[in-house]
């Protein structure tokens, strides 16, 4: 059964995913796990500056299980370093191992420069996407999770605002879901505002950031989830993290309703 979600902000997002996986999800052994799911949130640059003052709120709730995914999720979106743990994610997509036929010259592909330079000057175009996954990464499996959860992605500029779809294989919901939102909307952010830099198109120019809509083929959350910490191995119950989450994120909310 497919799940539709659509939110007015990030934290909202958040907390209706987490919602209807603890609702929806079918158990599998330690988790609860929902199949095809899509994820579509609205921009409002409030609301996202909110969000953004909230992530610490996250990871103080969640202690060392947001902790170490927000972590890891900095990692992978932020730094070129290639880990055992997971490929960057920012290497794949600004040093893509790939090489253009046509243009020899070319050994490292930049994919957001590619796209930005497009979107400057054909906001209409269709081809605006990016991949992170190779199909090397099924074979390297340097340790489990290797492959990234994030697949590909696709810029959309329609009706003023630069859309951005991304297809997940799986998500670690209470974990990493609240980085994910993050670091992809600023992906967003920020390819929109390097097309305007080098654009002389008044739509460009003018152009507002769209949806955000992630796809998960497969998203969850672990009932117990084990936390190494170097030396150290330990497991922790998820779910009053979960309602202590969602009690905040509820308390955050009504505050800023009154």
């Amino acid at each position: 059964m497919p799940y539709l979600i659509e939110s007015n902000n990030e934290l909202m997002a958040l907390n209706e995913l987490i919602r209807i996986i603890i609702r929806k999800g079918e158990k599998n052994g330690n988790y609860f796990e929902l199949l095809n799911c899509l994820l579509t949130i609205d921009y409002n640059r409030t609301d996202w500056m909110d969000y953004c003052k909230f992530i610490d709120n996250i990871i103080a709730i969640g202690g060392a299980i947001t902790r170490h995914g927000w972590k890891k999720a900095t990692l992978v979106y932020t730094t070129l370093r290639d880990r055992q743990a997971k490929p960057s994610y920012l290497k794949r997509l600004v040093q893509y191992p790939d090489k253009p036929r046509k243009l020899s010259k070319i050994t490292t592909i930049n994919q957001l420069k590619k796209i930005a330079y497009e979107l400057s000057s054909k906001p209409g175009l269709s081809n605006l996407s990016f991949v992170i996954f190779r199909p090397s990464d099924l074979y390297d499996l340097f340790r489990p999770g290797y492959v990234p959860c994030p697949i590909a992605g696709d810029f959309k500029f329609r009706h003023g605002k630069l859309y951005l779809n991304v297809m997940f294989r799986t998500c670690d919901a209470l974990a990493v879901a609240f980085a994910d939102i993050y670091y992809l909307r600023k992906l967003q952010l920020d390819v929109l505002e390097l097309s305007k830099k080098i654009s002389t198109c008044d739509l460009i120019k003018n152009g507002e950031p769209g949806q955000l809509s992630l796809y998960f083929s497969r998203t969850y959350i672990e009932k117990k989830k084990r936390i190494k910490d170097k030396t150290i191995s330990y497991s922790i119950d998820t779910m009053g993290i979960v309602k202590e989450l969602l009690k905040e994120i509820k308390k955050k909310t009504k505050l800023k309703k009154q």
